[in-house]
C-alpha cells in the first residue's frame, strides 16, 4: 500500500501509475498466495479489498487535484487575458500594446523583420459626444473597434491607445501593404450604419519602423502623420514623412 501511494506521487503520470499499480499488486497477491503459509481466503480477500480501495481513493484524489489544478489555471488565464483587455471594447489596452512593440522592436532589430503601425482616430468625437451623449459616444467607439477588428489578421495587434484613438501594429508589413490596409480600414468605417444616423470617418498616420527609430520616435512619426490627415481634411490616410495619400469619397 506505502508503494502504491508512493507511485500515484509521480507527477503527470496517472496512466503509467495504475498500470504499475495493478500489476504490482497482481504480482503482490500472486506472491503471497505462494509464499505466504496460513494465509486465510477471507484475509486474502480483505487485502484485496484494501487495495481496492486505495487504488479507488488514489484515483479520485488524483481526478480531484488535477481539476482543482485547471480550473485555478483558467481563472488565472481568465485574469490576465482581462488584465490585457479594454473593458469597453474587448480589444487589447495600451500596456498590453506596450508590451507587444517592445517585443516587436527587439525581434526586429535582431532579425531584420519589418513592421509598420497605423494609428488612428474618430473625426469630430468630440461633436458626437456634446451632440448624442457619451453613450451613444461609446457605442461609436465599440463598433469602430469591432469593426476593425474583424478585418485584421490573426497576428496583428490592435489596441484602443486611448479615448477615441486606436493603434494598430503590423507584424512583417512594409509601409505599402500597411497604407493598403488603412485604406480599406478607413473604407469599413466610413460605411458602417450608425444609430442614430451619424456619419463616422477616421483619420489615420502610417509609419514603418526604420533601423534608426525607437519606440518614441515610431510612435511620435505616427502621431504627426494622423495630425496631418486630421489638417488636410479628415476621412484620410497620411503615409511616411514624405508621402501623402489623401483620398476623399
Amino acid at each position: 500500500m506505502v508503494i502504491t501511494l508512493a507511485i500515484y506521487l509521480l507527477p503527470n503520470k496517472i496512466i503509467l501509475s495504475q498500470i504499475i499499480t495493478i500489476a504490482f499488486s497482481i504480482l503482490f497477491f500472486i506472491h503471497s498466495v505462494e509464499k505466504v503459509e496460513g494465509l486465510r481466503v477471507n484475509e486474502f480477500y480483505r487485502i484485496i479489498a484494501y487495495q481496492i480501495i486505495l487504488l479507488v481513493y488514489c484515483n479520485i484524489n488524483y481526478c480531484w487535484t488535477e481539476t482543482n489544478k485547471r480550473k485555478k489555471f483558467t481563472a488565472n488565464r481568465e485574469l490576465l487575458d482581462l488584465s490585457a483587455k479594454d473593458p469597453l471594447t474587448g480589444i487589447y489596452n495600451r500596456a498590453k500594446f506596450d508590451d507587444e512593440i517592445k517585443r516587436w522592436t527587439s525581434f526586429s532589430e535582431r532579425y531584420g523583420n519589418s513592421f509598420s503601425l497605423i494609428l488612428f482616430d474618430i473625426d469630430d468625437f468630440k461633436g458626437i459626444n456634446d451632440n448624442y451623449g457619451h453613450l451613444v459616444g461609446d457605442v461609436v467607439i465599440k463598433k469602430v473597434a469591432a469593426t476593425i477588428n474583424k478585418s485584421i489578421r490573426d497576428t496583428d495587434i490592435f489596441a484602443r491607445w486611448g479615448g477615441d484613438e486606436f493603434v494598430l501594429l503590423l507584424p512583417n508589413t512594409d509601409i505599402q501593404q500597411a497604407e493598403e490596409m488603412a485604406e480599406r480600414m478607413r473604407e469599413y468605417i466610413r460605411n458602417i450604419s450608425y444609430e442614430p444616423d451619424i456619419k463616422i470617418t477616421c483619420s489615420f498616420g502610417v509609419a514603418a519602423y526604420d533601423k534608426n527609430d525607437t519606440i518614441q520616435s515610431l510612435l511620435r512619426k505616427a502621431d504627426k502623420l494622423l495630425l496631418l490627415a486630421k489638417e488636410s481634411g479628415k476621412d484620410r490616410v497620411a503615409v511616411s514623412e514624405v508621402k501623402s495619400t489623401t483620398s476623399q469619397i
